[in-house]
């Protein structure tokens, strides 16, 4: 009894010492030496109790477990013994242990957590195929249509917004596993009908089983889902894998023998990795539904949004060039360009998660389709080596067909003809390449912006605010930033202000009073009887800056022509006859500088006070007319230092009516 103990107590630790696959033959053979010791001691000890011969038996029946896992996870290295696959697999490709033979525990039908899958094959979920049915047809009239639309467009989406991609990778590899097992029951049966010629041709003729594939002048698939599963392949006769079911039959009613050494090698090589690749792809399928999350987006609601924003920045333009303008160009063009960039942002990362599935499941397909070449390929070669009539009706087919396509064959076509995928060959967007109507107008354009100060309406006291002046508009904000700061604090309408005055320069006036000298007065035209109009004082940091303002102003309040207006932006601003800025160098000093883009502020230069002079005129400092006169006495100008002031005339004006202001 105690011998007995100790010989069971040296099994088991040779079993933890020396886990291995169920196939190996080397664990076979161990396993006997041991069952032999054991017999030969028993005869030497007697017979066994009932106890030790159940300990015995149960010790002998367990699984032996690979240590192996099959991960879907970035940067592993995969390696597969008897010539297989060699290399680096990324972004998907599956972890298998070299000593494993791309398995996960042979004889261990659960999952790498240790449960058992349960669930019905997805290829057998009608539910699913006939969402993927119904969604495949939907998703390939959009991209026709989307194919024929200009990509620049910000009014379209290229890529696929209600897709199902995972669902549909899914029902692939499923697919294929169903092609791994009809090949195994295939390369089966070939294995055991060795020692019975006649009797064997006719069971490997019936155990060439594709149920979704068809057999040239035998076979066609006549349920709607072998039909459905069958468009995952390129057609018969274009060299694919749909093309062996028919090279396999027509070669069994060819041969009439076979050899029996095929029989040992596909036993205990080809088929154990054919079984244990099947098993890996069920816990990929899995992984690959898992994925379905990253394809949630909101790309249709940002299109949206972009189409009306589109709409009101068409509007805002359509009104300030043939009517009273409601809304600033200016702004409503930041307000698009901003949602285009929050639309485009969106897409991308859509876009990154098509990317990365695909390249997960093009590296994981590459391993089904490589193991499948590789499992027929010993296959054909042993049976080439019995007779030349093997090489003339299966060997040369298979060559010229299965054997000499890329790995990536079928996942290229499934690629380019699937529309729920995107093409390989298909880049992102960026908003350089937007192009949409009146994306350089005129209009769209600041003509000067700065610093100002502004009087308070009931206070003497001054508030400095940065000022953008556009063709339609002179807008106050608190700051000079226009990402953050994009709502202004106060928006006066040139069409009701006029401006004629300003103060003038005063030469024997101290370098701290100059701001003293660069003051102008904007008039608000009276609206009605109830809104009076107003005087806005506005004052620079120095006589020049002031003139400058007050030059631009003077142009934009007095001409009302839409034609002249734009000449005037036209030159002011140095555009084409698109609206782009030109590129200007000057040689001043020996220093280069390019004209800033469309929505920059612009330098003042000797250039434009020529082209304003164009506009007001020989003088400069003119005088009230009965049009724009108004009650404004010495008194409501603010009080400063500079008594000089006082004696000169008053300050600039320009009108416009209270409530055409934002605050």
């Amino acid at each position: 009894m105690l011998s007995q103990q100790q010989l069971n107590l040296q099994h088991l630790h040779s079993l933890q010492q020396h886990t291995r696959s169920m196939t190996s033959a080397d664990h076979v053979n161990v396993i006997q030496q041991q069952q032999q010791q054991q017999q030969s001691a028993n005869f030497q000890h007697g017979s066994l109790t009932s106890n030790d011969i159940n300990q015995q038996n149960y010790l002998n029946s367990q699984p032996v477990r690979s240590t192996s896992n099959s991960t879907f996870q970035n940067n592993r290295t995969l390696t597969m013994n008897s010539g297989g696959l060699q290399g680096i697999v990324s972004s998907g490709a599956p972890n298998i242990d070299s000593n494993t033979n791309v398995a996960i525990a042979a004889a261990d039908p659960s999952n790498s957590n240790g449960k058992p899958f349960q669930g019905k094959n997805s290829l057998t979920d009608t539910s699913l195929l006939s969402r993927a049915r119904s969604s495949l047809q939907r998703q390939r009239l959009t991209q026709q249509q989307q194919q024929q639309q200009d990509p620049r467009s910000p009014l379209v989406i290229l890529v696929p917004t209600a897709a199902q991609p995972t669902d549909i990778l899914a029902a692939r590899f499923s697919a294929w596993r169903n092609v791994i097992k009809s090949v195994i029951v295939y390369l089966t049966e070939i294995a055991s009908i060795q020692d019975e010629i006649v009797r064997q041709q006719l069971r490997l003729s019936h155990a060439v089983q594709f149920p979704f594939f068809s057999i040239e002048n035998q076979y066609q698939p006549s349920s709607q889902e072998d039909k459905s599963v069958q468009k995952f392949f390129l057609p018969l006769g274009n060299g694919s894998i749909q093309d062996l079911p028919t090279i396999l039959n027509q070669y069994h009613e060819s041969l009439a023998s076979s050899a029996s050494k095929a029989s040992r090698e596909l036993t205990n090589d080809v088929i154990p990795r054919l079984e244990d690749l099947r098993r890996d792809l069920i816990v990929k399928i899995k992984e690959i539904k898992s994925l379905q999350s990253d394809f949630k987006n909101s790309c249709s609601k940002e299109l949206q949004q972009t189409k009306q924003a589109m709409k009101q920045f068409q509007e805002s333009l359509k009104d300030a060039r043939y009517s009273v303008p409601k809304q600033d160009p200016f702004l409503t063009k930041i307000a698009l360009d901003r949602q285009i960039k929050k639309q485009l942002q969106e897409e991308n990362f859509l876009h990154e998660a098509f990317d990365n599935l695909e390249t997960s499941g093009a590296e994981l397909e590459k391993i089904v389709v490589m193991e499948i070449q590789n499992s027929l390929t010993i296959y054909a070669r042993l049976l080439g080596q019995e007779a030349q009539l093997v090489f003339d009706i299966l060997i040369s087919k298979l060559d010229s067909g299965f054997f000499n396509i890329d790995p990536q064959f079928e996942w290229d076509n499934f690629i380019s003809r699937d529309p729920n995928f995107l093409l390989p060959n298909l880049p992102m967007r960026t908003f350089k390449e937007i192009v949409y109507k009146y994306q350089f107008d005129p209009l769209t354009y600041d003509i000067k912006s700065g610093f100002l100060e502004r009087r308070s309406k009931f206070l003497k006291s001054y508030s400095k605010g940065y000022y953008v002046l556009t063709p339609n508009f002179l807008h106050e904000f608190k700051t000079a930033d226009r990402k953050k700061d994009l709502v202004p604090v106060m928006s006066l309408a040139l069409s009701e202000c006029t401006v004629t005055e300003h103060s003038k320069k005063n030469s024997t006036s101290s370098p701290n009073s100059a701001s003293s000298d660069a003051k102008f007065v904007l008039h608000a035209k009276q609206n009605g009887i109830i809104r009076r109009g107003h005087n806005w004082v506005f004052k620079a940091d120095s006589y020049e800056t002031m003139m400058s303002w007050f030059d631009n102003l003077k142009i934009l309040t007095s001409t009302s022509n839409m034609q002249d207006k734009y000449k005037f932006i036209t030159q002011k601003l140095n555009l084409n006859s698109d609206g782009k800025p030109k590129t200007t160098v000057n040689h001043t000093s020996n220093n280069k500088y390019q004209q800033n883009n469309a929505n920059s502020t612009m330098m003042e230069n000797d250039e434009n006070d020529d082209i304003n002079s164009n506009y007001v005129g020989s003088t400069v400092t003119s005088k009230l007319d009965n049009q724009t006169n108004t009650n404004t006495s010495m008194s409501s100008l603010p009080d400063t230092n500079d008594s000089e002031l006082q004696d000169q005339v008053p300050n600039i004006y320009i009108q416009t009516p209270i409530n055409d202001f934002k605050s």
